[in-house]
């Protein structure tokens, strides 16, 4: 971001962009269109569309021009994905292409490597269910953790801001923690300002800083950063009513140097230079 973004923003946080929001391009001409826009930080979501262009020469093409400072994390699919689903034809099936996501990564070693976590409708309905569900998703979360592992990758896991996800709140992560260690949080502040929302929270932002001190800095690894109403999941930067520079200043007195990734879909409606000058806005001074 050196001549588009301050060096002081730039000196505090290592802001970068997903490409998931980014559509209309081929996926190398996205890439390429971030780093002419100053960023040297790529989230490669590894989902449709752009999965399907995403081929082995992809990923030594971003091995390649890592030698200039440039570095990659890469979300892992997460459409029609259940990990741990109840139902083992799925869960098969999101292992596989989830582990698939992780050998890609490993080419260019995009770390970290974003999860999302398991899912059930029948949640607080079917104790069961719900107790198989959760088994199968922690033996999953072991595999993948122990084979990034082996490669050098770090996990995170997502917070999603649904109930029915084992993912929702930051004690779901602390239970999830104790059964696998190394497990790490790629914490989504746009749906942790949507959850605290929905439950009625007065002071969200200050609510979420909490949830930052109780789980530990240490375990979160990665930063999505969007903004929203509080009532939908709007991926915006422009508008929204969290206070960002709340949250982003605490994170940064507090010693978080890792990736925060914008994810947006305000790039395509607004243009590059535009989200550019929001992102100069978000000064701690």
């Amino acid at each position: 971001m050196a001549n588009l973004i301050s060096s002081k923003i730039v000196n505090m946080i290592k802001f970068g962009l997903s490409t998931y929001f980014l559509t209309t391009k081929h996926i190398r001409e996205i890439v390429k269109d971030i780093l002419e826009n100053g960023f040297k930080i790529i989230e490669v979501s590894y989902e449709i569309p752009h999965s399907l262009e995403m081929d082995k020469k992809f990923f030594l093409y971003l091995k390649e021009i890592k030698k200039d400072g440039i570095e990659f994390s890469m979300h892992a699919p997460f459409l029609e994905i259940n990990l741990g689903s109840y139902f083992e034809d799925m869960r098969r099936f999101s292992k596989k292409r989830v582990l698939k996501a992780l050998n890609m990564a490993e080419i260019a070693h995009c770390t970290p490597f974003i999860i999302h976590p398991c899912y059930s409708f029948v949640r607080g309905k079917a104790e069961h269910i719900e107790k198989k569900t959760k088994e199968n998703f922690v033996e999953d979360l072991k595999e993948i953790v122990a084979i990034a592992k082996d490669k050098g990758i770090n996990v995170g896991l997502e917070n999603v801001q649904m109930p029915f996800f084992f993912f929702y709140n930051v004690d779901d992560f602390l239970m999830l923690q104790k059964e696998v260690p190394e497990l790490k949080i790629a914490l989504d502040l746009g749906h942790a300002y949507i959850s605290k929302f929905l439950k009625g929270n007065k002071d969200p932002e200050e609510s979420i800083i909490k949830d930052i001190k109780k789980v530990g800095l240490n375990n979160i690894i990665h930063i999505h950063l969007h903004n929203n109403s509080g009532t939908r999941d709007d991926h915006t930067i422009i508008e929204g009513n969290m206070d960002l520079k709340k949250i982003l200043k605490f994170l940064f007195e507090n010693g978080y140097k890792e990736k925060i990734i914008i994810e947006s879909q305000d790039f395509e409606k607004y243009g590059m230079d535009t989200i550019v000058k929001k992102i100069k806005e978000l000064d701690f001074s």
